[in-house]
């Protein structure tokens, strides 16, 4: 008896085994059996990049028991058959099955005697080891099939390769083996796998071409059907490609040794019968793990009280003229559904909404419904291509307003019959904390990226921590760099980044950045963590002590500040204005006087501050000798990790269309001065995309973007030195156009740490997110808070058209600021605990509606006229003097120095004071914790008052003749203020007795115009 000893430590490292041990040869014999390291390396180039442990107990025995020698049949999988539904099998046929309309079959022949030729339209698949006869030369197959019609979530149990030969062959036969690369049907040839790719040898013979594997042998001994099924390691490699398609490169047939020749009718014969055909049979498991959604009921048509959260399974309800849960009305209510949905199949889904009444839908971010009108029950739908087996976020929003109520969810695609979105795949939110209104999925303090699963297109460069600059950058040969990755990446092409730390930037080679010029996308390998960061790990034996407690080390880094930053010395930057590494005004902190420069270290993963002398060096700081370039510490780096920044910038990209997509860059020692490295991502491109990355601890800002067709989504920007996101629009520009802007469902935390603009004067910059003269732009549902000394959003010197809604904006200094600018909308914003002022705007032809403004130290909303103006020496880069000012519907409430102030700042007959600022103000809220004393309006036009009632506002200007003023009691508004729940509670004078909605506003707000809402602000995130 033969004993086979298999030892794993922990259920990685059989994952591990599953998926990269070479099981046996084709003969049958044990090769090796070399289990990695640990599960991560496991990973790294696993078919199976999210296998789950019942799968892997599938897989197990069948592997275990064909490397110790025996060959069980697939049967024997039948130890996990009660987590799995019943089997189900599919053929794959080109125009046969699963359907007539399939086209997902391709194969070629590759020829060794005509090495340029491609035979992608051939009606044979010709293989021979002797083609023509007598010259020596070797003709392989290519045959692949499309499996994305089998759910990612499917377990394979067997898989059968169906031909039709058309001459049959003897001797030892035909391998299968996986093809290891991207191949194009009309493009493939001996020499190419597509027309800008090479194979690694000819014929798709070399290492990373093929599996060293075969899966099947096919030895006909004559014409006609003839089928073999793949053994475990096929069955295994094809359950690969289900779970991820980009995967999927098909076949390799060929033989070992000279043979007869086989020839098959390819998948352009004329009879559809005989084309190449495979037959997967694979079963579901009984569940996907989905309970449902989160449902919120609120009391109001306008989610005004929050009433019951519970799980619905589904959403498939017709509550007919019933109330839907005990507590809430029969008529006058609103519910909204959130979690995830996970799809089946890749495909473009349709999802029906059946209302009656209002309906809004949003899958992934994008809107598919929006039918917020009272109408009988009726369907709505919208479509949007998903990938299986990923979740994807989900909200729908429903209102009744009388009479019956319906409320159902459906989907199709190619491969789902429609039908109500089933409880197994949807996953619910988690209920919102009342105390923490905010973002959910993604992590604030920027440590961990947002996790991502983005198909891999076939062609992708591949970029890895073990890669190799001499490798062709496929995913079984990664590059090691940016520089290689993006020479190799054809424009428009992907560059796929696996996890680990990359101290990389994209440069020229003499130590100065270099402009990407062609399209492109970068984005992480799915469910993995790639960072990018700015700095140099520095071991102890770098560095030299010098005998008074500090240790050196010499250090240069003339990339820093565009190249000039030993030009001026980092704390005597021209006062011209003109760099290279700061503003003269932006730096000099008493907390912080080297913030100007863009030196940085981190001890043990810690930021370490900068001090200006070595007398000041003491544990837990560092200085830097400008003028003899060398560093200090007053640690002793024994036993400690220190990293020193050492790259002022990842990429600057250049022209249009780039993509950045589930990446981190971190620690670039980015400067404060505008220019190309003042920030660690420079997006100087049109159509620029950025989509859940992070971007944290840069010496200053960390992106900046041209605005054209950019879009910032689901992002996080922490603890940067400086602004984290700028953008410099066109209205400056001969001529202007549309800037179109989007930010959107990013968290804006913590950032201006190097406190810039402490005292600043002329250049005063800093803030959360800095744009300007932006001529179009949106700014809706994303979180800025805590950033220091600043606003948490400021668009300065004439922004036009500027849409500011359903942001929360807390614990900075100001939470929005719309400066000198020209036509804007600020809405629904929740804005609270920031240190000076709620709202500040000196901007005409804008409406301020429906915000909720709370404990805001200073003042509530600022309306007044800045000193400059259109004519003055500034000229086109101010917007017109404050006019049209219209301030509606808001709540203003807490323990203000002032709640609302409107100001003139120059007695200048040229500008504008509040007798003249607005076109409407009126149906605002107030509320003073402090009591009637304090000062509710303060009114500076030719002359100062401080008005302590709204009464004394109506007599004296007129407005606010529906305004509520309320100074006694506990909070009047919400439903628990003290938990930050600031929904307004029904009981409030301010529930339904706002003014109704312009049309802008409403549109901005996706509400039909006309809506009378509560005051204050309709939705934000995490509400």
């Amino acid at each position: 008896m033969t004993t086979c000893v298999v030892m794993f430590r922990g259920p990685q490292l059989i994952s591990g085994f599953i998926e990269n041990v070479l099981l046996h040869d084709r003969t049958g014999s044990l090769s090796t059996l070399s289990p990695p390291m640990n599960g991560r390396a496991s990973l790294m180039n696993s078919p199976f990049p999210r296998m789950d442990w019942r799968r892997a107990r599938v897989l197990l025995p069948v592997l275990l028991s064909v490397a110790c020698g025996e060959a069980p049949s697939l049967e024997s999988l039948g130890t996990e058959e009660s987590a799995l539904g019943t089997p189900v099998t599919v053929a794959f046929q080109e125009q046969v099955s699963p359907s007539a309309t399939y086209t997902g079959a391709s194969d070629t022949t590759l020829l060794e005697s005509t090495p340029g030729i491609n035979s992608g339209a051939d009606t044979t698949i010709r293989m021979d080891r002797d083609y023509p006869t007598s010259s020596g030369q070797v003709s392989n197959g290519l045959l692949r099939f499309d499996l994305s019609a089998i759910p990612a979530n499917a377990t394979v149990q067997s898989v059968r390769l169906t031909v039709f030969v058309k001459n049959a062959t003897t001797g030892e036969g035909y391998f299968v083996h996986a093809a290891g690369r991207p191949w194009t049907e009309a493009q493939a040839t001996w020499t190419n796998a597509t027309s800008t790719t090479t194979w690694a040898s000819g014929g798709a013979s070399g290492a990373a071409d093929r599996g060293a594997t075969s899966f099947a042998t096919l030895l006909p001994g004559a014409t006609g059907s003839y089928g073999v099924d793949l053994n475990a390691e096929g069955v295994a490699a094809v359950q690969g490609w289900v779970q991820n398609a980009g995967t999927n490169h098909g076949f390799v047939v060929d033989a070992p040794t000279n043979m007869d020749g086989l020839e098959l009718d390819s998948s352009e014969s004329a009879t559809l019968v005989n084309r190449p055909k495979l037959t997967v049979t694979y079963a579901l498991p009984t569940s996907s793990g989905g309970t449902g959604l989160l449902g919120q009921y609120f009391t109001g048509a306008n989610f005004q009280a929050l009433t019951v959260e519970r799980t619905d399974p589904t959403v498939n309800f017709d509550w007919g003229t019933n109330a839907p849960v005990s507590g809430l009305p029969a008529d006058g209510f609103s519910v909204r559904w959130t979690g995830q949905v996970m799809p089946l199949y890749s495909q473009t889904y349709t999802f029906f909404t059946q209302s009656d009444d209002g309906v809004r839908l949003w899958v992934n971010g994008q809107q598919l419904v929006n039918n917020w009108t009272d109408h009988g029950s009726v369907e709505n739908s919208g479509t949007v291509t998903l990938t299986a087996n990923q979740k994807y976020d989900l909200q729908l929003e429903y209102y009744d307003s009388t009479n019956s109520s319906v409320a159902k969810l459906s989907w199709s695609s190619a491969s789902q019959p429609k039908q109500i979105i089933p409880v197994d795949q949807l996953f619910p939110a988690t209920a919102q904390q009342p105390g923490n209104p905010g973002l959910t999925g993604l992590d604030n303090t920027g440590k961990t990226i947002p996790d991502t699963n983005y198909a891999i297109p076939a062609g992708a460069i591949f970029l890895a921590t073990n890669g190799n600059d001499s490798n062709a950058g496929t995913q079984a040969a990664p590059v090691a760099t940016l520089n290689r990755a993006i020479a190799l990446v054809p424009s428009g092409g992907t560059i796929v980044v696996r996890g680990g730390t990359y101290r990389d930037w994209y440069n020229n080679g003499a130590g100065n950045y270099k402009v990407a010029t062609k399209p492109m996308t970068l984005q992480a390998y799915p469910h993995e963590q790639p960072w990018f960061d700015g700095t140099d790990l520095k071991p102890a034996s770098a560095w030299t002590a010098d005998g008074a407690g500090h240790w050196y080390m010499d250090w240069s880094t003339p990339s820093f500040c565009n190249g000039g930053y030993y030009n001026y010395k980092y704390d005597a930057q021209p006062t011209t204005n003109t760099g290279p590494c700061s503003h003269f005004d932006m730096y000099g902190d008493p907390a912080n006087p080297a913030a100007g420069d863009p030196q940085m270290v981190f001890i043990d993963g810690t930021y370490v501050h900068e001090v200006k002398t070595l007398a000041e060096a003491t544990p837990g700081n560092f200085f830097y000798d400008w003028t003899n370039r060398r560093i200090y510490l007053a640690t002793n780096p024994t036993g400690h990790t220190v990293e020193v920044a050492a790259r002022p910038i990842a990429l600057v990209l250049g022209g249009t269309g780039y993509s950045l997509k589930g990446l981190g860059f971190k620690r670039y020692a980015t400067n404060e001065y505008s220019g190309t490295t003042s920030a660690a991502v420079y997006i100087g491109a049109t159509n620029g995309f950025v989509e859940n990355c992070v971007f944290t601890q840069m010496a200053a800002g960390s992106l900046s973007l041209k605005p054209q067709g950019g879009v910032v989504r689901r992002s996080v920007f922490a603890s940067n030195g400086f602004t984290a996101i700028g953008s410099n629009g066109s209205t400056n520009s001969n001529p202007v156009v549309p800037d179109g802007l989007l930010l959107e469902e990013n968290i804006v935390n913590a950032n201006n740490t190097e406190r810039f603009g402490t005292n600043c004067s002329r250049s005063c910059a800093q803030a959360g997110v800095k744009i300007a003269h932006m001529n179009g732009f949106t700014v809706r549902n994303n979180v800025f808070e805590y950033n220091l000394n600043g606003a948490g959003f400021w668009c300065d010197e004439d922004c036009r058209g500027g849409v500011m809604v359903g942001n929360i904006s807390r614990n900075n200094k100001i939470g929005i600021f719309y400066e000198v600018s020209d036509t804007g909308i600020i809405a629904s914003n929740l804005i609270y605990d920031n240190t000076y002022a709620g709202i500040q705007t000196c901007s005409a032809n804008t409406k301020i509606y429906n915000n909720t403004l709370v404990d805001n130290a200073a003042i509530s909303i600022w309306i007044y006229d800045d000193s400059r103006n259109e004519q003055d020496r500034r000229g086109s880069d101010i917007g017109p003097d404050t006019a049209n000012v219209d301030v509606s519907n808001n709540i203003m409430s807490g323990g203000n120095i002032t709640t609302l102030k409107a100001s003139r700042s120059d007695s200048n007959f040229t500008n504008t004071g509040p007798n003249t600022f607005f076109s409407g103000l009126d149906y605002n809220s107030y509320y003073r914790s402090g009591g009637s004393g304090k000062s509710l309006v303060n009114w500076v036009d030719t002359g100062g008052v401080n008005y302590t009632s709204l009464a004394a506002v109506r007599v004296d200007r007129g407005w606010e003749t529906h305004g509520h003023d309320l100074a006694s009691g506990g909070d009047p508004f919400f439903v628990n203020q003290s938990l930050r729940n600031y929904v307004v509670r029904p009981s409030s004078v301010a529930y339904n007795s706002g003014k109704p909605l312009p049309a802008d506003v409403a549109q901005a707000l996706g509400v039909p115009a006309g809506t009378v809402t509560s005051r204050g602000a309709l939705n934000w995130p995490g509400r």
